[in-house]
């Protein structure tokens, strides 16, 4: 990193507002360079080099101090994006639109006007607005239009039903397609008394019920009976059997019917892959510090006091939709408070994002606690993290626990010259993921520039790191036997 220091005319600006002599702005950035290759049994052969990457980023930060020692200052990201995140036009029933036109508003109004009653002329002078196709148009308004409609996916349910069809009524139950497209066709019919087809119910035919006796106009049945239908609207595919998943990450083969409930649609519509890279600036950020604390607004995720680990301790996140404003000071014991609001557009009292807590320090032990609020009960929470820290000389310990009930456990330790890092976390703390235990340890070591670092998970796959620094370049080449490949290139940091 180099540090400059802006002097000259700028500095009149900087101590008309009451500041020191100097600002410090930190540039620093880097570009990483390198070919991916894959290397396993899912490769088309022993080694393959897939694909070549190109990475480069800059930061630029600034910070002073004014005359009354209130600290402040800001940072911004800028790096180049192979893929780009697009959000398209909602039109109303015209769907989703990807551009929007627009065109500047009328300079003038020319009219030959008269009153229904009377026939009085109006004089065009006198006319501000005309109501056009249900709409008002005036001059210096701006129109708009949009173009350029795009298929956009859906929300849905989806549902597996197997087992023997049946039903009081004589005929078939209903038809099929056979290989799972919504076509209207006849398809294939599902006889009574007989295991289902493979195949996903075509369009008009909306459903069937796992065990049913009679036929139900829509969505699958869980109960087994003929009232109090679960009605679930849903693409419904099914087979004579079907086969799940439990926690134990054991399958068994099963009958009924299994939904998929609730999917949710991405908030981008459309991901852009750009034939060349586009520079981007993103994790802009500015503050203030004095002795009433801290206030940042920024554009980025906050995470909080807690840091992660193994997975648990990242419930009570925000999630940026707008700018995210962090107030933090310097209470009693060692303890630092923060409250961190996202005020995003469209935000209104009742669904704002709220994130409280902080971390208290003991010396050797700190301990942090983050707590997300319901912004219409304050008093309710959403969910919440916990974390401690333990460090003396080259050890450290970190534990980290949510409100999902996950947990995670992580330390290292230094020792003549090697260093062994090693985590703990449960896996499926919550419904519908597997359970266990997962695990990683790691040992690497450094010699004269040269680095190497060994790892392996609770699966057994091993990871392999090879490093060579030569002042602010970097060479590296690794492998991780679970991602089937690795990465060789060259970072060069400044």
């Amino acid at each position: 990193m180099k540090k400059f220091l802006i002097a000259g005319s700028s500095l009149a600006v900087v101590a008309a507002a009451g500041s020191a002599s100097a600002v410090d702005v930190t540039l620093g950035g880097s570009m990483d360079m390198g070919v991916e290759f894959g290397l396993g049994k899912d490769s088309p052969s022993d080694l393959a080099v897939s694909s070549a990457f190109n990475k480069i980023s800059l930061s630029i930060a600034a910070a002073g101090t004014t005359d009354a020692g209130m600290k402040y200052g800001g940072s911004f990201t800028l790096g180049t994006a192979a893929e780009l995140e697009f959000n398209a036009y909602g039109t109303g029933t015209s769907g989703k639109q990807l551009v929007k036109v627009t065109v500047e508003g009328a300079k003038d109004i020319a009219a030959a006007a008269f009153n229904v009653s009377g026939g009085q002329a109006i004089a065009a002078e006198n006319i501000v607005g005309v109501k056009i196709n249900s709409t008002w148009r005036s001059v210096g308004k701006v129109q708009e239009g949009f173009g350029m409609g795009v298929e956009v996916m859906d929300a849905s349910n989806v549902c597996k039903i197997a087992g023997i069809a049946d039903a009081t009524s004589s005929g078939n139950v209903s038809h099929m397609t056979a290989k799972g497209a919504a076509s209207t066709g006849t398809g294939v019919a599902v006889a009574l008394g007989g295991y289902l087809p493979a195949g996903k119910l075509t369009a008009g035919v909306v459903g069937l019920t796992a065990g049913a006796t009679t036929d139900q106009p829509s969505g699958v049945d869980f109960d087994g009976t003929a009232t109090a239908v679960a009605q679930i609207p849903a693409s419904v595919f099914a087979g004579p059997f079907m086969e799940v998943k439990l926690q134990s990450s054991s399958t068994k083969m099963v009958v009924g019917a299994v939904c998929l409930t609730g999917q949710v649609p991405s908030e981008a519509n459309f991901f852009m892959d750009n034939a060349s890279k586009v520079v981007t600036a993103s994790d802009a950020s500015i503050f203030i510090e004095g002795g009433f604390g801290k206030l940042t607004l920024q554009t980025g995720d906050y995470a909080g006091a807690v840091s992660a680990v193994a997975g648990a301790g990242d419930q009570a996140d925000i999630d940026a939709k707008g700018l995210v404003v962090v107030a933090s000071g310097v209470g009693l014991l060692g303890a630092n408070p923060f409250v961190a609001v996202d005020v995003a557009p469209g935000t209104t009292a009742n669904n704002l994002s709220i994130l409280t807590g902080g971390n208290m320090d003991f010396g050797g032990v700190s301990a942090a606690v983050d707590v997300a609020l319901n912004s219409s009960d304050v008093l309710e929470i959403g969910s919440w993290d916990l974390g401690m820290n333990y460090s003396m000389g080259d050890m450290a310990l970190s534990f980290a626990t949510d409100s999902s009930n996950a947990w995670g456990l992580s330390a290292s330790m230094a020792v003549a010259g090697f260093g062994v890092d090693a985590t703990f976390g449960s896996d499926g703390a919550t419904d519908h993921e597997k359970s266990g235990i997962s695990y990683s340890v790691a040992s690497s070591t450094s010699l004269n520039g040269f680095g190497l670092s060994l790892g392996v998970d609770q699966y057994m796959k091993p990871t392999v790191g090879l490093s060579y620094a030569l002042g602010s370049l970097n060479v590296y080449a690794g492998y991780d036997a679970d991602d089937k490949g690795g990465k060789i290139g060259a970072k060069l940091s400044f």
